[in-house]
């Protein structure tokens, strides 16, 4: 299978305040997005879960209304998002974790040093190679972030990152994508947990 080199488009949303970080890995290839911003393809759980708990309903699901809908709703619960990989390797088309491999990671730590305020990483997925925990772990130990390794990979398993004086909580969770076969109101019960409205 063809492997082609991809650059994350650059749609970092920096919101005023940001209590959480959603972490991701990589988005879909481009013939799968509908809009220009995270989590583009319709068939993904990520927007229903955050408009469910914002207590909102998803209108717009194509093109640029589509993405200031869910600026609006990263703003409304003070979450911040973000993917592990700046670049990637892929397999064809593929939108598994286990199809690509992360070339160069975004800076992260600029995101958490830009915010005192947050408190919260959240790392969706966690089983495969590149997925957004075993990429976050790597990216630590990288740049020089020291960590309690999470005693278990399991989701709402809870680890430590240390910068200064700082302990930032991180929470494993499951992804989003319906790859993963987690049903949507279990996802949102999970991820009601620790996003929580403004």
């Amino acid at each position: 299978m063809m492997q082609n080199i991809e650059t994350h488009p650059n749609w970092y949303y920096d919101i005023p305040t940001m209590r959480t970080l959603i972490l991701g890995s990589f988005p879909p290839h481009p013939d799968k997005r509908k809009f220009e911003f995270y989590y583009p393809n319709p068939q993904n759980n990520f927007w229903k879960i955050l408009a469910q708990i914002s207590g909102r309903t998803l209108c717009n699901f194509e093109g640029e209304t589509a993405v200031e809908e869910r600026k609006s709703i990263l703003k409304d619960l003070a979450v911040g998002v973000e993917n592990m990989g700046q670049s990637i390797l892929r397999q064809g088309k593929s939108s598994k974790d286990t199809d690509i491999e992360i070339l160069a990671y975004h800076p992260i730590l600029n995101i958490i040093q830009q915010h005192p305020e947050l408190d919260t990483i959240l790392l969706a997925g966690y089983s495969a190679k590149h997925s957004t925990l075993h990429s976050f772990l790597k990216y630590c130990q990288h740049v020089g972030i020291k960590f309690d390794p999470p005693e278990k990979i399991k989701p709402e398993v809870h680890f430590n990152i240390k910068i200064k004086q700082r302990h930032i909580p991180c929470v494993i969770l499951h992804s989003t994508s319906t790859a993963s076969r987690i049903q949507l109101k279990a996802l949102i019960e999970e991820y009601s947990k620790y996003i929580k409205p403004a």
